[in-house]
């Protein structure tokens, strides 16, 4: 087998892993990343199958480990582990207080929960997914933690009403208000989803898709004086302008913290 040969099999065979580089799970990433290929060297009978399968790894911190659990359908669960725990977009040491209540909106398949009950074991979790494969993933990583937290199957938006899911993979997912009906989801807003304590000290993650500029404007938020927001922003330069006016108009400053192309991640922090 020739060195070229070689350097095309490696993302199937023996991948480079960075969440959990053991022998075997590297060989499980290489039969995810194979079930994912559209060429004439594939089969189908054998990629639908790994599709099906749920694969776990394990990411270890110095002085505390997590189970990870994604679909072998599903590349982008492995992409939302490499952010938060490789490129560790949520630094947790920047929330100048312990939460009471840590609201987790836009939880994927729950990954930033599990890195925050590791740093407050003792918060209220409470997190919002509305794809219904994902949330299943949701609860399968909560379940591997052994992670106590109120699941809610719905989205956030400006009001309580319904809408639709459009586009594939967990972290592309934004809401219409057109589609399939098998695509229609329960959407609530944000202040019914905060507890009315005038002492109450909040953790928000949003990571929406885009609804957070509706979500954020439209919203009549009662926020506390101990509040915490990271946030996805989708809109490039015109993101930033606006979270910028909200921030100053709301009592909040925004930061940026990472910037890919229109998205850019950052916190709010009063």
């Amino acid at each position: 087998m020739n060195n070229k040969l070689i350097q095309k099999s490696l993302p199937y065979i023996y991948p480079y892993n960075p969440i959990d580089q053991r022998l075997f799970s590297r060989i499980k990433r290489g039969l995810i990343n194979y079930a994912q290929v559209k060429a004439n060297w594939s089969m189908p009978i054998i990629q639908a199958w790994i599709k099906k399968q749920k694969f776990s790894f394990i990411w270890r911190e110095q002085n505390w480990s997590c189970n990870i659990v994604v679909s072998g359908y599903d590349t982008t669960h492995l992409w939302v582990a490499n952010e938060i725990f490789i490129d560790k977009v949520y630094d947790l040491s920047l929330v100048p207080f312990i939460p009471d209540v840590v609201l987790d909106i836009g939880s994927n398949i729950g990954l930033f929960t599990i890195l925050a009950a590791k740093q407050w074991s003792q918060s209220m979790f409470i997190c919002v997914e509305p794809h219904p494969t994902t949330f299943s993933f949701l609860g399968f990583n909560l379940e591997a933690n052994k992670i106590e937290a109120t699941k809610l199957q719905c989205a956030v938006s400006s009001n309580n009403e319904i809408k639709f899911l459009k586009n594939e993979g967990a972290v592309f997912q934004e809401l219409s208000d057109n589609g399939d009906l098998d695509n229609r989801v329960l959407t609530v807003s944000l202040d019914s989803l905060i507890p009315d304590l005038s002492d109450l000290k909040l953790l928000i993650k949003m990571d929406i898709e885009g609804s957070e500029y509706e979500v954020l404007q439209k919203t009549n938020l009662n926020l506390s004086d101990e509040c915490f927001f990271f946030i996805e922003l989708h809109k490039g330069d015109w993101s930033l302008e606006w979270i910028n006016e909200w921030a100053s108009k709301n009592g909040f400053t925004f930061f940026q913290t990472r910037r890919r192309d229109d998205a850019i991640d950052g916190y709010l922090k009063r």
